[in-house]
């Protein structure tokens, strides 16, 4: 596949993660005792919504404050340079480190939202298999792990493309 084209759907993809973290701060926050309304309100504003600035004052994010933040500025330079300067030979290998970058940070980002999504819906941190009553989706852990190679995995063969 062209270099140019499997970075575009890898950055469209990391938006997506960021997403999915997104859900699992939101999930942490409802696990951890605070009312929607409660985060509703907290994430009124710019640096609010988007760093959870006024919920981190008030409650200790922790460690899940920094990632958010690291994670949504490396996301956007990826999502600009493979977008803006991936057809370029010379930013091949820039953009395949990015990602690289990238990816380490969305793994604890993927393991973090689905123990805490995994919390709040179906009260077990990890789930080693269950078939949904309600929509008789299959679901595991093991999914998110796989997916976290095919992450690994892809960020490997983006710098071996890049080469």
């Amino acid at each position: 596949m062209n270099f140019y084209i499997y970075n575009i759907i890898c950055a469209i993809f990391a938006i997506f993660i960021y997403m999915a973290f997104r859900f699992g701060v939101d999930s942490y926050l409802r696990v951890n005792k605070n009312s929607k309304t409660f985060i509703k309100k907290n994430k009124k504003g710019y640096a609010n919504y988007w760093l959870y600035k006024k919920i981190h004052l008030e409650i200790d994010l922790g460690l899940i404050y920094p990632l958010n933040i690291v994670l949504i500025v490396v996301t956007l330079l990826y999502f600009i340079l493979a977008i803006g300067f991936g057809w370029l030979e010379n930013f091949f290998l820039t953009i395949a480190l990015c990602n690289l970058i990238l990816c380490a940070i969305q793994i604890p980002a993927i393991i973090f939202s689905d123990i805490y999504q995994n919390l709040e819906c179906k009260k077990n941190a990890f789930i080693v298999f269950r078939i949904d009553k309600e929509t008789k989706k299959v679901e595991s852990s093991f999914v998110t792990v796989l997916g976290i190679c095919l992450l690994l995995f892809f960020a490997v063969y983006n710098i071996s493309l890049a080469l």
